[in-house]
């Protein structure tokens, strides 16, 4: 580039606003910003949330790995590099160290992980989107001070909870097949030693005890998120009764959660017919929760995945009894919150 070309570049740069919130899809839209970052050193030290989702090359991880380096006081930070070998992953996080960062989302390797981890004092929400396999994980006795929020999978979610103040739990299934990872999950939550007040877990149908299982390993419940696992498609629908079927016993299952404040209810079945299904949800609902003192917000998202998907927010008072704050068709899972 000559000597007019690189100055009118930088004097753009230095007029180009910086942006707190930085989204990189690809290795062209790495380039450009780190062109920007070049020329200007409060671009990479404004970015407070710096997101990586794309395929990455040789050439690219490198300024990948320069582009990290700049992010001075980034908080958030999501890293998720497609199909990248763990020397890679060590080569982008190597001596890697943020002072402020609060966030992190990242389908890295847990053994490349932990060390990037051990220096990450100020962490307070974690998501481990791949998992270790067999054996004990890598991040086993990583102690993180601030961590109350955590993401991972069925085998590691212990490893990780254990020893930190953590709070707010969602379980994913890495690497666990179906029908055993509810109760994995519940022998994993069993051994943790934390006060899991916020828990988002997916279940099978065919599982029986639900609610007691989850009340044993985690009673101090405020919000619970219940998703039922989608079962493969089959050339016949096979008509199965769930737990809620026995409305008496389930609600007396949810009021053992003295605490519970909030409880969400995904599934493909439907938990009313006909006409009329707000009604019918409402007395589905005060049955439910007869027992539950604390319980004020239950959101219910039925049919799901099929056409005729129903998602309504409910909320309780004494004076009205259960009302409807939302209602969506064909709802987004931003929505089911």
């Amino acid at each position: 580039m000559r000597y007019y070309t690189r100055k009118a570049a930088s004097n753009l740069a230095l007029l180009t606003p910086a942006a707190e919130i930085v989204v990189i899809r690809n290795k062209d839209m790495l380039s450009r910003f780190m062109a920007r970052a070049s020329c200007n050193d409060g671009i990479a030290l404004c970015v407070k949330s710096f997101h990586v989702n794309f395929t990455a090359t040789i050439t690219g991880l490198g300024l990948l790995r320069k582009c990290i380096l700049l992010l001075q006081n980034i908080e958030d930070l999501e890293l998720h590099l497609i199909k990248l070998s763990p020397s890679s992953w060590i080569h982008v996080l190597r001596c890697v160290r943020f002072k402020k960062l609060q966030f992190f989302s990242s389908n890295c390797p847990h053994d490349v992980l932990a060390p990037f981890l051990s220096a990450a004092s100020t962490m307070r929400s974690l998501q481990l989107l791949v998992g270790c396999g067999s054996g004990q994980c890598h991040l086993e006795g990583h102690a993180l001070p601030l961590l109350t929020d955590v993401t991972a999978g069925n085998a590691c979610i212990t490893s990780v909870v254990d020893n930190n103040p953590v709070e707010r739990v969602v379980i994913i299934d890495v690497g666990i097949c179906d029908n055993l990872a509810f109760p994995f999950a519940i022998k994993s939550l069993s051994a943790s030693t934390s006060t899991i007040t916020t828990l988002h877990i997916d279940f099978d149908p065919d599982h029986r005890d639900i609610l007691r299982q989850l009340h044993e390993v985690a009673p101090e419940l405020t919000a619970l998120k219940l998703v039922e696992r989608q079962r493969p498609a089959s050339g016949q629908f096979v008509r199965r009764r769930r737990l809620w079927n026995d409305a008496f016993t389930w609600s007396i299952d949810l009021s053992r959660f003295t605490q519970l404040h909030c409880f969400l209810l995904c599934t493909p079945a439907a938990l009313v017919n006909g006409a009329d299904a707000e009604s019918k949800e409402k007395e589905l609902l005060t049955v439910w929760t007869t027992k539950s003192a604390r319980l004020d917000y239950v959101t219910l998202w039925y049919l799901a995945d099929s056409t005729a998907d129903i998602l309504r927010l409910w909320r309780h008072s004494f004076s009205h009894g259960w009302t409807v704050l939302a209602h969506a068709s064909s709802p987004s899972w931003d929505q089911f919150l």
